[in-house]
């Protein structure tokens, strides 16, 4: 149900029901689930998204297109050889990559992502660096000065980059400018930017400006938009394009 609020809008409990197959009772119950945490704006007869743009909880995030985020970190995984040095940011795909990444061999992880390191601590094989820094309890990161130093030390082979939204005008956007910051020094610091991002990305709306395409090197995704405008700028960026289809 919150997939589908965040990427068509208002949604009316009658129509919930009949999608879902489900009582109006069990729908309502579920929606105000939602607002008490956040997620979601009630009013009368349905429910909508929540005035302003913020991005919902870390938790809520990790089972949103969970099939889609597998298949992208797959690949992303599959592009980066044992022995790489990698830069892995902010966000639960970039936690999925992680994952796809405990077997490899002689890795060096450098991360603000306390779920990333988490991920890794028992693969012994990965030297983990954790950078230290501000905690946002909402996300299970750091941010702040601290962590912009620390991967100033490092010039990595890849940077799996997250975003908060996509816009073909714009570019990469995010929700706060201390995650924009991360993920600008992140960009800044690596020879081969990965961009993982579900399409979902697409219809979100976030104010602060990140980096534009022609910054990063390669997009992994599941599904672009069926609009023009978004593959001409792509195309327009140089980026690479990976379509993450297919069975797990």
């Amino acid at each position: 149900m919150l997939t589908l609020i965040e990427a068509e809008g208002t949604q009316y409990i009658e129509q919930l029901a009949a999608r879902y197959e489900l009582t109006t009772q069990t729908i309502r119950r579920d929606i105000n689930a939602l607002c008490d945490l956040g997620y979601a704006r009630r009013f009368h007869g349905g429910v909508d998204v929540p005035v302003g743009a913020r991005n919902i909880s870390v938790n809520a995030r990790a089972v949103l297109n969970s099939d889609a985020k597998q298949r992208i970190a797959n690949r992303v995984a599959e592009a980066i050889p044992s022995g790489s040095t990698v830069f892995l940011g902010i966000g639960t795909t970039v936690q999925f990559v992680a994952t796809a990444l405990r077997d490899h061999q002689s890795l060096r992880v450098v991360t603000n992502n306390m779920d990333v390191a988490l991920t890794l601590s028992d693969a012994p094989q990965i030297e983990v660096h954790m950078t230290g820094g501000i905690m946002r309890h909402n996300d299970r990161d750091v941010v702040g000065a601290d962590v912009l130093h620390y991967f100033d030390k490092f010039y990595a082979s890849h940077a799996v980059i997250g975003a908060g939204a996509l816009n073909a005008g714009k570019g990469i956007l995010d929700y706060s400018y201390s995650e924009a910051q991360v993920t600008m020094k992140l960009v800044e610091n690596a020879r081969q930017q990965f961009l993982v991002a579900d399409m979902s990305k697409w219809l979100r709306d976030a104010s602060v400006r990140v980096v534009p395409f022609s910054d990063v090197s390669h997009i992994f995704t599941d599904a672009l938009p069926d609009q023009e405008r978004v593959h001409k700028s792509l195309e327009a960026s140089g980026i690479r394009v990976e379509i993450c289809g297919g069975d797990l």
